[in-house]
């Protein structure tokens, strides 16, 4: 173990947490899914970014439902509560919601 530290073949608990943070960004997973993926791997968190949470969010909504400025006011509901499900702050979900083309 000592020399595979030495050679710099094991990754650092702050590169393994980036790159699982990456993937899991890549699969529009919520910030809150993935720190807790990283709480129980026992990872540091790291640094959370809104406009990302906001652009996760987004995407998952147009894949779901299509445009958002279409929605009725039922339509609207089904998302925020399919978003909020999925563990995204209530913040990020309305700023979606309520944005203007």
């Amino acid at each position: 173990m000592r020399e595979a530290e030495e050679h710099g073949w094991l990754a650092s608990e702050e590169d393994v947490a980036r790159r699982l943070t990456a993937a899991l960004e890549r699969k529009l997973k919520s910030r809150s899914y993935i720190e807790a993926q990283l709480r129980k791997k026992r990872l540091p968190l790291p640094e959370p970014d809104g406009e990302v949470e906001a652009e996760k969010a987004r995407a998952l909504l147009e894949r779901k439902f299509g445009s958002v400025q279409e929605m009725t006011f039922e339509e609207r509901g089904k998302a925020y509560r399919f978003l909020k499900y999925r563990g995204f702050h209530d913040r990020w979900i309305r700023q979606v919601l309520n944005e203007k083309p």
